[in-house]
């Protein structure tokens, strides 16, 4: 997709999303957004951002608002994603989620991540992901608690003018996120799954992605999340967005529980 360089009205105002931010199980929502190799900050000098602001309404939702479970459900996410084309091949990708119960702000999501082609079709990504509530504090198992992962991934991408499919695996180190919804199990230590996203129509894109949680290496894993999202172009600069997602166990945890969160999500979203 085609947009305008960033400009400085737009960079102050995510600025200030970063300021004001005050976020589930955090993990990269994902857009298939087509970067330019010509807009490489190693080919132009200079840093080119794309992405988008979003805001979404979510109805109906079961998502707790807090880290640890607990409080009234999600009623609002907003935020924004960024990409920045360091050569054509490497990829520096920056992503805040806040989220909020209809009242107050109640937590915020953090996703980085470095990704690089190796070799046609092979991608290698390095990331991190982290939440952490706004005005409250989470504890488990009495000790105060916030999601951090930190992971090394390996992608298989294949891509054309109108879709987008890459099944991946990351492995996880020093991370405190457990599996399981009720946080009962092992630290998690592998997630696999798949991306897609299709074309079907101009000004219409539709991003999905299922991945399950394990915590052993090469399990089929505990539970797993999948994702859904379509756009509707407006204009250049609005876009009209519907979607889902659901976190469910696959297996019992050890506290005896098999649990499942969902939301439906109506938003819009302006890119850059």
């Amino acid at each position: 997709m085609n947009s305008k360089r960033l400009s400085r009205p737009l960079t102050l105002g995510i600025a200030g999303l970063f300021w004001l931010a005050g976020a589930s199980n955090a993990y990269e929502v994902f857009l298939w957004r087509p970067l330019s190799d010509e807009e490489a900050l190693s080919r132009t000098g200079r840093i080119t951002m794309h992405g988008e602001i979003f805001g979404s309404l979510l109805a109906p939702s079961s998502f707790p608002s807090y880290n640890d479970l607990s409080g009234a459900t999600d009623r609002w996410h907003y935020g924004f994603q960024d990409r920045i084309a360091i050569t054509p091949t490497t990829l520096l990708l920056g992503q805040l989620l806040t989220h909020d119960d209809g009242t107050q702000r109640t937590k915020f999501d953090w996703h980085f991540s470095l990704r690089q082609e190796l070799i046609e079709n092979l991608v290698l990504t390095i990331g991190h992901d982290s939440d952490h509530d706004a005005e409250h504090l989470s504890r488990v198992r009495g000790k105060p608690f916030f999601t951090n992962r930190n992971y090394i991934a390996v992608g298989m991408p294949v891509a054309g003018e109108a879709f987008y499919v890459e099944p991946f695996i990351r492995f996880f180190h020093h991370t405190n996120l457990r599996t399981f919804l009720d946080m009962s199990g092992e630290e998690i230590a592998q997630e696999f799954g798949l991306r897609l996203a299709l074309r079907p129509a101009p000004g219409v894109d539709l991003h999905g992605q299922i991945f399950s949680q394990s915590d052993s290496l090469f399990e089929i894993g505990n539970d797993f999340i999948a994702d859904a999202i379509v756009r509707f172009r407006v204009t250049g600069w609005l876009e009209l967005s519907w979607g889902f997602s659901l976190w469910r166990d696959i297996e019992t945890s050890p506290a005896g529980r098999k649990q499942s969160f969902h939301k439906l999500m109506w938003g819009v979203a302006v890119p850059f």
